[in-house]
């Protein structure tokens, strides 16, 4: 019957499937990066847990998981049955709700920056508005940022590497010239850069943004007393320090980052883990940072923000994290058993993979014995060669692992294995 939708598909190949998708989606993906996670075609038909299931009905043990929100794993009925419920209950009205409520709440309660909060739809939306409310709050307009540090893909945020001075460039094609005008930006953990730009602009800076664990270029965490250092130049000159908490908020402790490392920001960016896989972000602050939005003073929007099927996915991802006292011992206890047995696969192959971790988030990448370097070719013909096993992850270096509940140690002792066996097997073709 036309018009319907059906369970039974015709067998098809990754390939024809990802081809297909090609014919009718832009580059058969509807983000950059998803086709830049797509190294050997594979097209998803199903996820559930710590696996992926293709449409040629291979099964594979993601270490991906999303580009990180599932730390329960994938399809994790506690929140996915509180989501289902609110379908059938009406999902969006445009109308303040009591789920608005019941997951604001939540959050106040584990991030410890959080006093009150907006929500968004996505990270970039997120931090488009921290940005500005930090610009409001400050009359200042001058932004600065760390190199490798992703904030999202708006206009004056999406930057490259380089710099010419403290100046990024802008990233993409279409970008106008003068997007990064107020926006400056400095190596990660570089304190005498970030002493001369205050030294220099302090007076001009609206906020500091920063990944408090950097997590988009290779994972790396923050040189003991940067944090600190930040902070304590941010309040003397007046500026505001604005976490992106996207990656770390209840992903690598109950209150993210800031709570880890105990430098507590002005404002507070979250998203993934917050809801459990589903479009949602925050942006959230003291209620003094945050007077200018309760007043309407300043400008945030949005039709799908705070949407009723999201907040209950706020509600039921936070009210289990907050109901697991043991949640980020046991995650921190995997996470090292994964970085201990990902060396030992290395050293079984007899090549260095660069190895860096912040609890349950973990870079991999493979290197070059002759330079040391990250290899990025090497390490894509990695991972299409561990895809073929029946294990994925990004083939981009820079892009981190992400382990969940759903993981097992045997899983992990699986993907040890295959690493090694792939790791020699590319090692082969390269001394070919």
């Amino acid at each position: 019957m036309t018009g319907t939708i059906s369970d039974v598909q015709a067998p098809q190949s990754n390939k024809t499937a990802y081809d297909g998708l090609r014919d009718v989606v832009a580059g058969g993906v509807s983000s950059n990066m998803r086709a830049r996670g797509v190294a050997a075609p594979l097209v998803v038909d199903s996820a559930a847990g710590a696996r992926i299931r293709d449409v040629e009905g291979n099964e594979l043990i993601d270490a991906n998981m999303g580009y990180g929100p599932h730390i329960f794993g994938y399809a994790d009925r506690d929140v996915t049955e509180h989501v289902a419920a609110r379908f059938r209950c009406g999902h969006l009205t445009g109308l303040p709700h009591r789920l608005d409520h019941e997951a604001a709440e939540l959050v106040a309660e584990l991030v410890p920056g959080v006093e009150q909060l907006r929500f968004a739809n996505s990270g970039t939306e997120a931090l488009m508005s921290a940005v500005r409310l930090a610009r409001t709050l400050t009359g200042r307009t001058l932004v600065l940022t760390f190199g490798g540090h992703y904030h999202g893909w708006s206009e004056t945020l999406l930057r490259t590497r380089e710099c010419d001075g403290y100046r990024p460039r802008p990233l993409a094609p279409g970008m106008i010239p003068e997007a990064m005008a107020h926006t400056l930006q400095v190596g990660w953990n570089d304190a005498a850069a970030v002493e001369a730009v205050f030294e220099e602009h302090g007076g001009e800076l609206a906020a500091v943004l920063c990944e408090p664990v950097l997590a988009n270029a290779g994972v790396v965490a923050p040189a003991p007393g940067f944090l600190e250092l930040l902070r304590e130049r941010t309040r003397s000159s007046g500026a505001l320090l604005v976490f992106d908490e996207v990656i770390t908020g209840f992903r690598v402790s109950r209150g993210g980052a800031q709570e880890l490392y105990g430098v507590v920001p002005d404002l507070t960016v979250l998203s993934k883990v917050m809801g459990g896989g589903f479009p949602v972000a925050a942006f959230g602050g003291p209620r003094q940072a945050m007077k200018p939005l309760a007043q309407l003073e300043a400008f945030h929007a949005g039709v799908y923000a705070g949407n009723h099927a999201a907040m209950a996915a706020v509600a039921a991802s936070l009210a289990k994290v907050r109901s697991l006292p043991g949640l980020y011992t046991e995650l921190e206890a995997l996470g090292a058993y994964a970085e201990a047995r990902v060396h030992e696969a290395a050293a079984a192959a007899q090549r260095t993979l660069q190895v860096r971790r912040v609890g349950s988030v973990m870079s991999v990448a493979l290197t070059s014995p002759a330079t040391g370097a990250v290899d990025p070719d090497g390490h894509r013909r990695l991972q299409i060669a561990c895809q073929g096993r029946g294990v994925y992850f990004h083939p981009i270096p820079d892009e981190p692992w992400f382990l969940s509940t759903a993981h097992t140690r045997s899983d992990i002792d699986t993907i040890a294995d295959v690493l090694a066996e792939s790791l020699a097997e590319v090692c082969a073709e390269g001394a070919r």
